[in-house]
């Protein structure tokens, strides 16, 4: 009760007074908040390319309480800080929650220490806090994506709660649909411990209480939600085209290392450097400023730092072609060479964002710079918490993986695979890395107790 307690006050306090993210709309937010407009004002049509370009999950949100009180009123977005400050606060205590699913406890009858320290850890985690006070999709995804996992672990370790674990994951996807790599590897998972076998020739360990009526469970709320979302873009572009239209741009970034992306309506704007879309990346720039000799360099595959093209800024084929030269004129060495910078920028060179550009409240930056090296210093042994966990959960423990905080944590595990992938193949931010941050503290809570308890055994055995 007292987790909740000072994880409500903190965030009100945070979204009330010290950063109330209606006071900091720009960028990205802005963006979310203009079609969450056209939402409330049932200003939208097919054809509507800009509904396109981001996912739908955020600006659906945020447009619940402009249609309750206005699309346009100061009371909507106080509204919807609220409700920021309410999926912040949530996100400590369902860190909390997951914790206690995962971590094995130390003593049946006392507290449960490990899941305590994740909880007030998740509560001072700077980037969770932070996020409250902006309208970034990160805070909701974050929470929802939690609230998913521990339905899964649930699942995983009872049979129940199949609907749930479907219904959190699909609203997470509607808000970010970077969490497909994460269900993918969580299938592959299900279908490799379905082909293990038992000493009494049992099939599978965890997989045993999600037989396929669960599985399918599960999964129809996420193909309802993907459905929805594939219609959605055909509807406001004219084709199919995934998810949403940025998906190209990332790609493009990710595998071009450009800093910037310019859209042209015709070519006589493109002689005079009057773009319709301007997009930079926060991250790529700050890399670029670190210079040739940075062991990390930018070195863009088509020799400028901005890519520019005419017609639409979400043009999947100029996108298309636009990576095929890229790939040519680095091959696959300096291909690889790009997935680690980018994977390396979760943790370093790239300055946490929206903090990074957000002038009103410039004093707040050297807090989250501390934010982004504290996790820098921690990210090693989150790693290696994740590679002993997968390899118990699923490579080394055989039947002892049924355990239920094995399976849990191979669950928390995944989550990080699924950055790593993610990032290796677009880009890295500390911004991305966050959502996933609450299972990382969970992973080094594990490996600290395993490494205490490992610790005492051995003191135990010295010869006195």
């Amino acid at each position: 009760m007292s987790l909740i307690v000072l994880a409500v006050l903190s965030r009100l306090v945070w979204t009330g007074w010290v950063h109330p993210p209606q006071d900091h709309v720009f960028s990205d937010m802005a963006h979310y908040v203009y079609r969450a407009r056209l939402v409330a004002n049932w200003e939208i049509a097919p054809g509507q390319r800009a509904m396109a370009w981001q996912a739908w999950g955020t600006h659906a949100l945020l447009a619940m309480p402009m249609i309750l009180l206005g699309p346009s009123s100061k009371a909507a977005l106080g509204a919807a800080a609220l409700m920021w400050a309410g999926l912040s606060a949530a996100t400590v205590v369902w860190s909390y929650r997951l914790a206690l699913r995962v971590l094995p406890r130390a003593d049946a009858g006392g507290p449960h220490w490990p899941a305590i320290g994740v909880g007030v850890a998740a509560l001072l985690w700077f980037p969770l806090l932070s996020h409250a006070g902006f309208f970034v999709s990160e805070t909701p995804f974050t929470w929802f994506l939690l609230a998913s996992t521990l339905a899964i672990v649930t699942l995983i370790q009872t049979g129940r709660q199949a609907w749930r674990a479907g219904i959190w994951g699909a609203l997470a996807f509607a808000v970010r649909p970077q969490v497909a790599v994460f269900f993918v590897l969580l299938g592959l998972a299900w279908l490799l411990d379905r082909r293990w076998r038992g000493p009494a020739g049992e099939r599978g360990s965890w997989s045993r209480r999600v037989e396929l009526r669960a599985a399918l469970r599960f999964a129809a709320p996420l193909l309802i939600v993907l459905a929805i979302s594939l219609v959605r873009v055909r509807v406001y572009t004219g084709a199919f085209g995934g998810v949403a239209e940025n998906g190209a741009m990332n790609l493009t970034a990710g595998r071009c290392h450009n800093v910037v992306t310019r859209a042209f309506p015709d070519q006589a704007a493109l002689e005079h450097g009057q773009p319709t879309r301007r997009i930079s990346l926060p991250g790529f720039r700050a890399l670029a400023h670190e210079g040739p000799d940075h062991p990390l360099a930018l070195r863009p595959a088509l020799g400028g730092e901005s890519i520019d093209f005419v017609g639409e800024i979400g043009d999947r084929e100029q996108y298309r072609a636009i990576r095929r030269r890229c790939y040519a004129a680095t091959g696959v060495t300096e291909q690889l060479r790009y997935s680690v910078t980018n994977v390396a920028m979760l943790w370093v060179v790239a300055r946490p964002w929206p903090e990074s550009s957000d002038h009103r409240s410039a004093r707040l930056l050297p807090v989250a710079m501390r934010g982004r090296d504290l996790a820098a210093w921690l990210a090693p042994l989150a790693l290696l918490a994740m590679v002993l966990a997968l390899w118990r959960w699923l490579g080394g423990a055989g039947a002892e993986a049924d355990h239920e905080p094995i399976a849990g944590l191979g669950v928390c595990a995944l989550q990080l695979v699924a950055l790593l992938l993610t990032s290796a193949v677009f880009f890295g931010s500390p911004r991305l890395r966050t959502p996933s941050d609450p299972y990382a503290l969970i992973l080094l809570a594990a490996l600290a107790r395993s490494s205490g308890a490992w610790i005492a055994a051995r003191l135990r055995r010295r010869p006195r």
